[in-house]
């Protein structure tokens, strides 16, 4: 699954978080990690300390379960800063694909800062799909469908970021699908978003989720007065830092959440 299709988000669209006024964290003196040569992810992790935690996660297993034995794991290692990860076939063919960053998280008008990973780009593809399968429909933006395997992605950067010792991680999924299968541990930092949010997953619950965020995408849904719904992607957040987690989801956030998950309705756009 192509989560982020792309890393040119759009700057517009948040009243949260400047991504341009991101300060990149040197991690090697923020956290206290010593140089070496053979690369290390954050300049903090062996590839074997990366391979434990993507087993203890349950991503190799869960790869294996789809049908890709042995994988094979590569770091790639840009700077301190720009981290990329890969899980590939035998056969060096791409299954996953990550590039993460640790950048100093500030929410808009609050002087704290605080390290956070950045999931910049994520890629998980079943290589195996034949085009000509039609049972296995693609996700708006995808190439190839996904492996599912996103709730251990989601624990593995849980873990990661722990011993990393930064206070979370967030990403900006560029898709309505892609914030359904992050949603599982993580949340938007706009409640207003996140009331939308949920108000569309509630309206259409039992509906399929690659036919919904089709129709999404494609400007077939509306609001309950006949405005039409544009899709607009903000950040999400997983708090490893339980003072963040307060800091950020308080008792007015989620009480805002309630009142936009309740207000709103939606209906697809009449043919």
């Amino acid at each position: 699954m192509g989560v982020f299709s792309s890393t040119d988000k759009k700057k517009n669209q948040s009243d949260w978080l400047s991504l341009d006024d991101l300060s990149l964290v040197d991690v090697s003196k923020e956290l206290n990690t010593s140089l070496n040569m053979e690369p290390k992810l954050f300049n903090r992790f062996t590839h074997y300390e990366v391979e434990q935690l993507l087993v203890s996660s349950g991503m190799i297993s869960a790869v294996e379960k789809r049908g890709f034995h042995n994988p094979i794991i590569e770091l790639e290692i840009l700077n301190d800063f720009d981290n990329r990860i890969y899980i590939k076939t035998e056969s060096k063919k791409i299954l996953v694909h990550t590039r993460l960053k640790v950048s100093q998280f500030q929410l808009k008008g609050d002087d704290e800062q605080f390290p956070m990973i950045y999931i910049d780009w994520l890629l998980t593809q079943n290589i195996n799909f034949e085009p000509g399968d039609l049972k296995k429909e693609l996700y708006f933006g995808q190439e190839y469908p996904g492996l599912n395997v996103l709730n251990e992605f989601t624990d593995f950067i849980r873990v990661l970021s722990k011993r990393l010792g930064t206070s979370g991680a967030f990403n900006v999924p560029e898709y309505f699908h892609d914030a359904v299968l992050f949603s599982r541990k993580f949340r938007f930092i706009d409640p207003e978003k996140e009331g939308t949010f949920r108000a569309l997953v509630r309206n259409f619950r039992g509906t399929n989720l690659r036919s919904l965020s089709s129709q999404i995408h494609q400007n077939r849904v509306q609001y309950e007065n006949g405005e039409l719904y544009e899709w607009k992607y903000g950040e999400m957040i997983s708090c490893t830092d339980p003072y963040l987690e307060k800091k950020v989801f308080h008792e007015a956030y989620f009480r805002r959440v309630d009142e936009v998950k309740e207000k709103l309705k939606f209906q697809l756009v009449s043919k």
